[in-house]
């Protein structure tokens, strides 16, 4: 069910859009003394999957019977699945960053939070766990707010997942997002909730889920429906036992850590199964079920379609899970919470919601390098992934236009064009802002030089300048 979390206080919704601002320019704001601590991560990828998967199988079904029906498409079958395939398969955003949330039996404490990036160049999912134990100090504007409601916090220090208990419906999820923005230094897309039951329905639906448990698991408790008994070593678990075993905290000798671990495996294989064609075809109405019973989202049906290139596509390694960076410790008069570290978490969330595409290629080409003997000073990019400015530095009216949409169908990212008001040329140069840039690009347009220069390709990683002869 869709529902917008910023209708409920506009005035508090601006001063959240200035906020977001400077985020997105690289400001943090001013940096409030922060503590976390620690727990849990079960939703994970079950979470993720309901969050792209679900919606993404309306569309691709959407797709594939436009598309593969020749009876439903009024003229050529496959004239028309061009046009559908862009309009199924659109230009998605660099990084798209959500929110999952995994509420507890009374929907109103958030047992689960995770911050995930899709980050569309490198095709990678990343998700970082902040425990729900982590410490927190809200601003006084919220604390305010939180005042207004019933129960009612008492002092400003409090664990992360109490924010939406003591906001509850009005200010909860707002107040939380507040929170995890200035953690992590970028706006919030949208997030996606999920209730325990989800879990549950979902494993029994595709006939369980292979893994090896890592320990003995014991314990009851009655009062919340938990009754978990299992032995160690490699079995199928159905959607009860997968519970159990997510939820189970006690024994592990770096405490709620390695619950966090025991999770993070069980979810990558979750995935794995959830998303093979063979289960994404057999079980689509569980899927579907589920989303609809059990989420809530502020995710659009449109904004989802927009997605499923990724659902019919995503490689499932290429998923890198975290823990946001700190230590067991106490603060606000809390003991045994999550006390995150500032500087590392800080420079964990600029690697993956803002660092620059180019850079990490480059490093990674760099490591690649290192690990096989060779030297990397001139690391090689794909062109395809990088930003392009196309501008028309010759005579002819309208080139620059007639040039990205070459560049768009071969597959290169042309976020702009316009003119030139330098020195023109003969040939087309490609400016580019590091070395190794521009290579493959170079090919589509003979007797073109690439030149490194980051004063032109300032603000795009490569800038095309078309010369006078070009045809």
């Amino acid at each position: 069910m869709s529902k917008d979390r910023y209708d409920v206080y506009e005035d508090y919704d601006e001063n959240r859009r200035q906020r977001q601002s400077s985020a997105s320019n690289g400001k943090r704001g001013k940096k409030r003394k922060k503590r976390r601590s620690l727990k849990a991560k079960f939703f994970m990828v079950l979470s993720l999957v309901l969050f792209i998967y679900c919606a993404g199988a309306l569309a691709y079904f959407g797709y594939r019977y436009y598309i593969e029906d020749g009876n439903s498409v009024p003229g050529n079958t496959r004239e028309n699945a061009g046009l559908i395939e862009q309009f199924v398969k659109p230009k998605l955003k660099e990084r798209t960053v959500f929110v999952i949330l995994g509420v507890d039996k009374d929907g109103d404490r958030t047992d689960t939070i995770m911050v995930c990036c899709y980050n569309q160049p490198l095709d990678e999912l990343t998700i970082i766990s902040v425990p729900r134990d982590t410490l927190v100090e809200v601003s006084d504007e919220a604390f305010r707010m939180l005042n207004e409601e019933y129960p009612e916090p008492g002092q400003k220090g409090m664990k992360i997942n109490e924010i939406t208990h003591y906001g509850l419906e009005k200010y909860g999820l707002p107040l939380l997002f507040e929170e995890l923005e200035e953690m992590i230094g970028v706006p919030i897309d949208y997030y996606c909730k999920v209730h325990f039951e989800a879990l549950n329905y979902l494993v029994d639906s595709i006939g369980g889920v292979e893994f090896n448990v890592p320990m003995q698991m014991d314990y009851d408790d009655p009062t919340q429906d938990l009754s978990i008994h299992l032995k160690p070593g490699l079995q199928t678990l159905d959607g009860k036992q997968a519970e159990g075993l997510v939820r189970f905290r006690y024994g592990y000798n770096n405490q709620d850590i390695g619950r966090v671990a025991t999770q993070q495996e069980f979810c990558k294989e979750l995935i794995k199964q959830l998303v093979s064609k063979d289960a994404f075809f057999k079980n689509v109405s569980a899927y579907l079920t589920t989303f609809f019973k059990y989420v809530e989202t502020d995710v659009k049906l449109s904004d989802a379609i927009k997605y499923m290139s990724v659902v019919k596509d995503f490689n499932t390694d290429n998923i890198v899970t975290y823990t946001m960076p700190g230590d067991i410790g106490s603060l606000y008069g809390f003991r045994g919470g999550y006390v995150i570290n500032d500087e590392e978490s800080q420079a964990l969330c600029y690697d993956i919601f803002s660092k620059p595409v180019s850079e990490i290629q480059a490093e990674r080409a760099a490591a690649a390098a290192q690990a096989n003997g060779e030297t990397a000073d001139t690391p090689a990019f794909d062109d395809k992934t990088l930003d392009v400015q196309v501008l028309n530095g010759g005579y002819t009216n309208g080139k620059a236009s007639a040039v990205q949409s070459n560049l768009l169908n071969n597959g290169y990212n042309v976020t702009s064009i316009g003119t030139y008001t330098g020195e023109k040329t003969n040939n087309t140069r490609i400016f580019v802002k590091s070395e190794g840039m521009g290579n493959t690009i170079k090919e589509m347009f003979p007797g073109s030089e690439v030149i490194v220069d980051s004063t032109i390709a300032s603000n795009h990683d490569i800038v095309v300048v078309i010369g006078i002869n070009e045809e």
